[in-house]
């Protein structure tokens, strides 16, 4: 017996196929202007030690004007967690970038040290909700593999992060200061043009009662997950901060031959994220960390023992692939143990690591007063410290998913 759609293919239509492939598309897109964001990120982030040099102000002022876009950074991810799961990741983002584009655009025309600070201030602001937005919303469009997205999402931060210093540098050729802000102040005009033009998920958390929605920090894994990244991003910034001085004061090496070890640091990180995609696959987020702070020990132990320039530069390059990866896959497991609550565990979990990133390189000047070579041992217990903590998450975790 014969049916109505004999001999013709059944047309389904718009609604599934066509449906889908638009989901697709703005999946895609929305995950181009994140990476962008957190390209962005980076850059403004190093922003102010590039400016230094050229700015005409006291040794006293240069600090306060350090501190500045730090502030703004850690206030806005003190606040901005709960609003992205209420209110969703394209507002904040828009605001953001906002905030960085007007203060880069300006920055130029400011002449007074007092106009400096707020310009310095407002695009702290907007790299902290920068930051915190772009990591919630790639955890949420990525639920088959947030580890691995938000790895990538570390590799662009990282690329901003040298962009800045490069542009700014001999190496960026005749390239102004004021060139170099109006150029990454229409960057972020662009990607502001294109939040605006995206349609976003809607948010998870939308009409949730504020104190509901709190409610989730009350779980103690979330706050393991922040003593976890309190080490890290300390044990990051004091290898940032004191890597250079560390190779300068124990080799004996001019400064511009020691940066080389902070360039090797850093591209290292860079790489490290990238191929961090690929390995996460295979051993898992456990695994990945556990691997990540091996490395970070045994670099930690070449550098200690080297006595040669070529040495020093090889263990700093194990500690930067070793440093990689951890952050941004502890991000992945909190997204994956509180996928609805996302922006807020974000939240608080990076506010408690930018203090740990305050108080690394703090620690390490207390080490170099004994020994340059002590501050080496700091990666080596920060790495135990993750390593521990990563052990007692994953035995929490079953509570932590019946809780989300």
């Amino acid at each position: 017996m014969s049916t109505p759609t004999s001999g013709k293919s059944l047309d389904l239509g718009p609604s599934v196929a066509d449906t889908a492939a638009r989901r697709d598309f703005h999946s895609t897109s929305l995950l181009v202007a994140a990476n962008a964001c957190m390209f962005v990120f980076g850059a403004v982030l190093l922003l102010m030690g590039s400016l230094l040099p050229s700015l005409q102000i006291t040794y006293a002022q240069a600090g306060n004007l350090g501190s500045f876009p730090l502030a703004g950074i850690l206030i806005a991810t003190v606040l901005i967690g709960p609003i992205l799961d209420l209110a969703g990741a394209k507002p904040v983002l828009a605001v953001a970038l906002g905030l960085i584009t007007v203060s880069l655009a300006v920055m130029t025309a400011l002449h007074s040290y007092s106009a400096l600070a707020a310009s310095a201030f407002t695009y702290g602001l907007g790299g902290g909700l920068l930051n915190t937005a772009a990591n919630a919303l790639v955890a949420d469009l990525s639920a088959a593999g947030r580890a691995a997205a938000l790895n990538l999402l570390g590799f662009f931060f990282s690329l901003g992060a040298i962009s800045a210093p490069l542009a700014l540098s001999s190496l960026g050729g005749d390239l102004s200061t004021a060139v170099v802000l109006r150029c990454l102040a229409a960057l972020c005009l662009a990607i502001f043009a294109l939040v605006l033009a995206l349609r976003f998920p809607q948010a998870a958390k939308a009409g949730t009662p504020l104190w509901n929605l709190l409610g989730v920090l009350r779980h103690p894994v979330i706050w393991l997950l922040a003593m976890l990244l309190f080490f890290e991003s300390g044990n990051e910034n004091c290898m940032f901060v004191w890597a250079g001085k560390v190779v300068a004061d124990t080799l004996h090496t001019p400064p511009k031959q020691a940066n080389v070890a902070l360039v090797a640091l850093s591209a290292a990180l860079g790489a490290g994220r990238l191929l961090a995609v690929l390995w996460l696959r295979w051993i898992g987020n456990r695994g990945t960390i556990w691997l990540s702070t091996a490395a970070v020990v045994v670099g930690s132990l070449v550098a200690i023992n080297a006595t040669q320039f070529e040495s020093m530069v090889v263990g700093m390059l194990i500690i930067g692939l070793g440093l990689s990866a951890i952050f941004p896959t502890a991000l992945g497991i909190a997204s994956d143990l509180f996928p609805a609550e996302t922006g807020t565990v974000f939240g608080a979990i990076m506010a408690v690591a930018l203090v740990g990133g305050t108080a690394g390189p703090k620690l390490a000047g207390w080490a170099a007063t004994y020994s340059p070579r002590r501050v080496l041992l700091i990666p080596v217990f920060a790495a135990a410290a993750v390593a521990a903590l990563t052990a007692v998450i994953v035995r929490r975790r079953p509570a932590a998913h019946s809780s989300a």
